[in-house]
């Protein structure tokens, strides 16, 4: 059978159309690819940046509790040391007979002095090194701050716990960071809200700790807060503390009063 003229060029331009296309749908689908190869490596790019940025925090933080452990240590040993042998030689004044009224007050007025530095040196070694969360726990800790500050101020604080006993253990740095992150919202209360109230509930349900910390003080804006550089630096503490142990913070009703609610995920207790 022969073919036409015209046919061969049907025949030719039917295949130079079919290999057009199929190197269009080539490139196509090698532009797709490559575009879906990049976005994959984008994602683990952020996600390695991402951790590195948490190991950064972490690292900060531990380098942070280091230097805590360092200042009471110091204060402890040295400060500490110095005010016991100055009690000492104080002592020894006040067992001698002195006739002069004045200097027996001033020697007395120096044995309250040096009892009440003492005190404070233990109270600030206690605070920058917490030796009852490490040893009992994050329930007793927290019992044993709140009432610290309720002896020292006019606010009445109320902590409830639920599915956690006093015996409960979580990770070190899990309790660590709540502790701390109790700290600087109890601290932060007393500074700024003019509360009354703080109530604390803790609770523990599917591995997962949720916190909820609430005072009925004057409350805040958020954004104002956050806009400025010093101001948020409690809250910005908070969130990078958070963000080493796959925790999240909410701020509800800024301003009435403050409520924060805190939720740390893939929490295991210990035996």
């Amino acid at each position: 059978m022969k073919f036409s003229v015209e046919t061969y060029l049907i025949l030719g331009t039917s295949m130079l159309v079919f290999f057009i296309l199929s190197f269009i749908v080539f490139v196509v689908y090698y532009q797709r690819k490559q575009f879906r190869l990049e976005i994959k490596q984008n994602e683990e790019k952020q996600v390695i940046e991402l951790e590195f940025q948490r190991k950064l925090l972490e690292n900060s933080m531990e380098v942070q509790e280091i230097e805590r452990r360092r200042l009471a240590k110091d204060l402890h040993d040295e400060v500490g040391a110095l005010l016991s042998v100055l009690k000492m030689g104080n002592n020894q004044l006040v067992k001698k007979e002195v006739e002069d009224e004045s200097i027996k007050k001033l020697v007395n007025n120096n044995k309250e002095l040096i009892d009440e530095s003492i005190g404070l040196v233990r109270s600030i070694s206690k605070d920058l090194v917490p030796q009852t969360l490490e040893n009992f726990g994050l329930i007793h800790a927290i019992e044993e701050f709140f009432h610290k500050i309720e002896k020292n101020s006019s606010i009445e604080f109320k902590f409830l716990y639920k599915n956690i006993s006093e015996k409960s253990r979580f990770a070190p740095k899990v309790e660590l960071s709540v502790f701390r992150i109790i700290q600087e919202l109890s601290n932060n209360a007393l500074k700024h809200s003019e509360a009354s109230k703080i109530d604390l509930i803790l609770n523990f349900e599917n591995n997962t700790l949720f916190l909820i910390f609430a005072d009925n003080g004057v409350g805040f804006s958020i954004e104002n807060v956050l806009r400025n550089p010093n101001g948020g630096l409690g809250i910005r503490n908070i969130e990078s503390r958070l963000s080493i142990i796959n925790g999240v913070i909410k701020i509800l009703n800024p301003e009435k009063g403050t409520r924060f609610e805190i939720e740390i995920s893939d929490c295991h207790e210990k035996n």
